[in-house]
Order: C-alpha cells, then sequence, then structure tokens
C-alpha cells in the first residue's frame, strides 16, 4: 500500500513540476525567438512562463555587446512595414537622443521609442537582425550621420532591413550600430531630467545618485 502510495505521489510531483517548467505563451512566433534568443544569450535572468508572459536578459548578460537590455513579450503586435510582419522583440541601447532630433528618430519607424530619462532608445521587431538595423538607422539620426528626409528619400529603412537577410551585413550593421553608441555626441549617463520638458535643469546642486538638490 505505502509503495502504491509513493508511486502515486510521485507521478502527482512529476505532472506539477512538467506543469511548471512549460511554457504557455500564447503567441507561437515569439516563443519560436525565446529558442533562439536563449541559444545566442544563455537563460533569460528573468522568464514569466504564463500568457502575456516575458523573458528579460540583462546588462550584465550582454555585457560583450552594446545592447542595454533585451525583452521579449508573449504578443504579436501587426505591423505592415516594409513588408507585413509582427513585432515582440525589444532591444535597448543606452544613448541620449537630443530634443532637437528626437522627432526624427522617433519617425524612421512606429517601433522606435526613447525613455529620455534613463536615455534608452529600444526598437520591436520580430527579430534581434531587424533590431539591429533599425537602431542603427536610429543611432545614424541621432549623431548627425544620415537625416530622416534622406532616409524615408531613399527608402533606406526597407533597404537596410532587407539587408538582414545575408548575415555579413548583419554583422557590419552591429559594427557601425556599436561604433555609434560608443561615439555618440551626448551623455547617455542618468542627469535626471527632459531638456525638451524642463529648459532650466534640475534644481541647484542637483546629485543624480542621492537624487538630491544642494
Amino acid at each position: 500500500m505505502k509503495l502504491y502510495f509513493s508511486l502515486f505521489l510521485f507521478i502527482i510531483l512529476f505532472v506539477i513540476y512538467v506543469n511548471n517548467q512549460r511554457i504557455n505563451w500564447s503567441h507561437s512566433d515569439a516563443l519560436s525567438v525565446l529558442n533562439i534568443e536563449s541559444k545566442k544569450w544563455g537563460k533569460p535572468y528573468i522568464l514569466a512562463k504564463k500568457k502575456g508572459g516575458f523573458a528579460i536578459w540583462t546588462k550584465e548578460q550582454l555585457k560583450d555587446t552594446c545592447f542595454f537590455k533585451i525583452i521579449l513579450q508573449d504578443e504579436s503586435v501587426p505591423h505592415c512595414v516594409p513588408l507585413p510582419h509582427r513585432d515582440f522583440l525589444y532591444t535597448y541601447i543606452k544613448y541620449e537622443l537630443s530634443p532637437k532630433l528626437f522627432s526624427d528618430v522617433l519617425s524612421l519607424s512606429g517601433s522606435v521609442s526613447y525613455d529620455p530619462l534613463k536615455k534608452l532608445i529600444s526598437a520591436r521587431c520580430g527579430s534581434q537582425e531587424a533590431n539591429i538595423a533599425t537602431l542603427y538607422l536610429a543611432t545614424e539620426i541621432a549623431s548627425g550621420h544620415q537625416t530622416i528626409q534622406n532616409i524615408q528619400k531613399n527608402k533606406l529603412y526597407k533597404k537596410t532591413i532587407l539587408s538582414t537577410k545575408d548575415p555579413k551585413n548583419v554583422d557590419l550593421l552591429y559594427k557601425k550600430l556599436c561604433d555609434n553608441v560608443k561615439n555618440q555626441p551626448g551623455n547617455p549617463e542618468f542627469t535626471g531630467y527632459w531638456p525638451a520638458a524642463f529648459k532650466e535643469g534640475c534644481c541647484a546642486g542637483y546629485n543624480p545618485k542621492t537624487n538630491r538638490c544642494q
């Protein structure tokens, strides 16, 4: 009797364990990219396995790259340009975007976002390759190497995205992206305010580390 009970208990515990390990995401396209990203960066620092979950790779895991953070969401955002596809992978870089070029950079794509306090530019696409291409062009605008007008006139966004079908082009774009991040004209460190909103800056003697004024 004890043997049967032990066996029954083992089966119950095994079923619970299997269910806990299962990733119950709703979107198979995002789930397939989870396997790809995990092979590149290792096990996510945080992995929420329920529907609507997410995976996060941190700066420490990406220390040999110019990426600040990568987040994969259990979502599938339709996007019809440059060709129909779906977005769910977010890649972040540490980059200070000037208020003067803020609108131009965001005009590159509806998948580009900027957090002016954290100084993080993000691209949300369906692959890391597309994110690299998008962030490269975003930093080209932010650094003054390219204008949004030239990119749109010559359809460079579409051409650059399509070029990522060749791994050699991806490597080249990644190198150029990292060069732009390294040699950016602004200060990517936290300063505590967004110049477009508060031209006068912070209060006198503000220390961003302590978040206190003099």
